[in-house]
């Protein structure tokens, strides 16, 4: 099963994902990075040590291990230097990503660097006026 988003359901919406815990990938370390995007990091085996850079700078460690799962906002810079003693996260730390909505305007998913782009992404909610259940709502 294919563990990569409907193409038809990649932009503007959330994403079926099939056979997703079926894989994964290996982290040893990745470099400090972001997205225009959230993401979710399911750990399926292993421990690693991650960090996030939040909007205001700010760095948060996390310690990983199989189980957890690890939701990072869009424009988080974040990263995996791996355990100080090492330098490494354990040999068999495997991940699977999910990505959130893709808003429009945003990057093709990737890592991409603020020292590059020159901008740090964040998501607003816009609060769209409807009628649809109109007849539905309870009257005081």
């Amino acid at each position: 099963m294919n563990s990569q988003p409907h193409a038809a359901e990649k932009r503007g919406q959330m994403a079926l994902y099939q056979g997703l815990l079926n894989k994964g990938f290996r982290v040893i370390t990745t470099e400090k990075h972001f997205h225009d995007h959230d993401e979710t990091w399911i750990i399926l085996s292993g421990s690693g040590l991650a960090y996030w850079i939040d909007h205001a700078g700010q760095r948060k460690n996390f310690a990983l291990a199989a189980g957890d799962v690890w939701m990072i906002p869009a424009g988080y810079e974040h990263g995996s230097d791996g355990f100080p003693e090492t330098g490494r996260n354990s040999d068999d730390f495997t991940i699977q990503v999910i990505y959130g909505t893709l808003p429009p305007g945003a990057h093709t998913p990737g890592h991409y660097y603020v020292e590059k782009e020159g901008y740090i992404p964040s998501l607003t909610l816009n609060r769209t006026p409807t009628q649809r259940y109109a007849r539905h709502r309870c009257r005081q």
